[in-house]
């Protein structure tokens, strides 16, 4: 942070060229005394007191209150935080699923040689990309590009808008939770399922499973709509870009090199409602993304206790053994449903001239980051962005005071007859 001062007319400045006038013809002014006195020629021999040698302060005190209202007249003003921007860079909008699903304790994955959940892998690495990472030199960090952080469950929401303030985009990263999956009694979000309310019909009847056993009542708030949040992140992305079209008065304009959406989430959608087609994204969208200019990569990281990943890039289910004989029937209708997913956002990220990722491991979600990093890249350029402060306040505070106390002193201490 700096601190350089400025002032809003600095023609004012030349005002100062006049107090040395000023105190010259004050100076050699002749006054009269009201009272005669005789002459007092032959005491000029004798000693100055203390008091005659130190009235000299009355004219410097003048003077430089003169000077000190002159300065407040030009208006000085302070630039605070003296910022170098970038020019030209990318608008990535990062979309991130903050369901249940992403923070459920039995889809840990491994990630810098310890299981950690999902979510808050995503997040590390999310902080790795933005801000860069000292132990690995593929991972440089995005200085010069506006990053705004949507995140999705049922709904999607803005956590952080678009903005070169990346500090204050970790630090709403680090404070982020996935959503609960389950109600208690009161209605609140718990992630305990011996905490949560046992789910009703509309008649209020209990629910129960084919082995009798009472359902919980899940969170709704907890599913994945990755239509609603491509088409929302897509609009704010719009939104952005129009609002760096217009012209800023005293900055120059930022230059959009490309408009990029990473959207990382952990598989298929599941959205409450079944005629949404499970939130798979329609060709409307497509169109949308496509138009907009928009590219999407799109990461999905899987349970590698739950899925395997084969040669061709489609997933299997991995089935227990204490499943039964419908076990194996569940899991392929189960690895169909996913490998459908798979397929639509291969589908979105190559019409939108993206690419997709599947990460079956935290180490592998850093990879493919790492790959993202390198296919976008922003040339460097800048532009000086000030925040001013008017400072011309404590300039004639001072001015007024000196002019006080040239007052005061000189009807009193330093007072003179005649």
């Amino acid at each position: 942070m700096s601190f350089d001062f400025h002032f809003q007319n600095p023609h004012m400045l030349w005002l100062a060229l006049l107090v040395p006038v000023y105190m010259w013809v004050l100076r050699r002014r002749v006054t009269t005394a009201a009272v005669r006195y005789p002459s007092v020629r032959h005491l000029r021999r004798l000693p100055k007191s203390f008091r005659q040698r130190c009235r000299f302060v009355l004219p410097l005190l003048r003077a430089v209150a003169l000077l000190l209202l002159i300065v407040a007249l030009a208006r000085p003003t302070r630039q605070v935080g003296t910022e170098e921007m970038p020019s030209q860079g990318i608008a990535i909008a990062m979309v991130l699923d903050r369901s249940a699903s992403m923070a459920d304790p039995n889809g840990k994955l491994l990630y810098d040689g310890k299981l950690q959940l999902r979510f808050d892998i995503a997040k590390d690495v999310f902080e790795r990309f933005v801000q860069g990472d000292p132990r690995d030199k593929t991972l440089t960090g995005r200085p010069n590009d506006l990053i705004g952080l949507f995140s999705f469950a049922t709904y999607p929401r803005t956590d952080h808008p678009f903005s070169f303030d990346h500090t204050s985009l970790l630090n709403v990263v680090r404070n982020m939770s996935a959503e609960k999956p389950f109600l208690d009694k009161l209605g609140r979000p718990t992630d305990k399922i011996e905490e949560a309310a046992p789910q009703t019909d509309e008649h209020g009847r209990v629910l129960r499973d084919m082995f009798g056993r009472t359902a919980p009542r899940t969170n709704p708030l907890q599913m994945t709509d990755i239509k609603k949040a491509v088409e929302y992140a897509a609009d704010k992305l719009e939104l952005q870009a129009e609002d760096l079209a217009r012209p800023a008065p005293g900055l120059r304009r930022y230059t959009l090199k490309s408009k990029v959406m990473v959207l990382l989430t952990d598989g298929e959608p599941t959205v409450a409602d079944d005629r949404q087609r499970g939130g798979q994204l329609d060709e409307e969208t497509l169109k949308k993304l496509t138009d907009a200019g928009i590219k999407v990569y799109y990461i999905q990281i899987l349970a590698q206790q739950r899925y395997r990943e084969r040669p061709d890039g489609t997933v299997e289910v991995i089935v227990p053994r204490q499943v039964g004989i419908f076990g194996a029937p569940r899991a392929e209708y189960e690895a169909a449903r996913v490998n459908q997913a798979i397929e639509e956002a291969r589908k979105l990220a190559r019409r939108t001239g993206g690419e997709h990722f599947l990460a079956t491991s935290g180490d592998r979600l850093k990879e493919v980051y790492e790959e993202i990093n390198k296919l976008e890249r922003s040339e460097v350029g800048a532009r000086a962005v000030f925040a001013q402060e008017e400072s011309y306040a404590g300039w004639l505070k001072a001015a007024l005071i000196l002019l006080a106390g040239e007052a005061v002193l000189g009807l009193t201490w330093l007072r003179r007859s005649p």
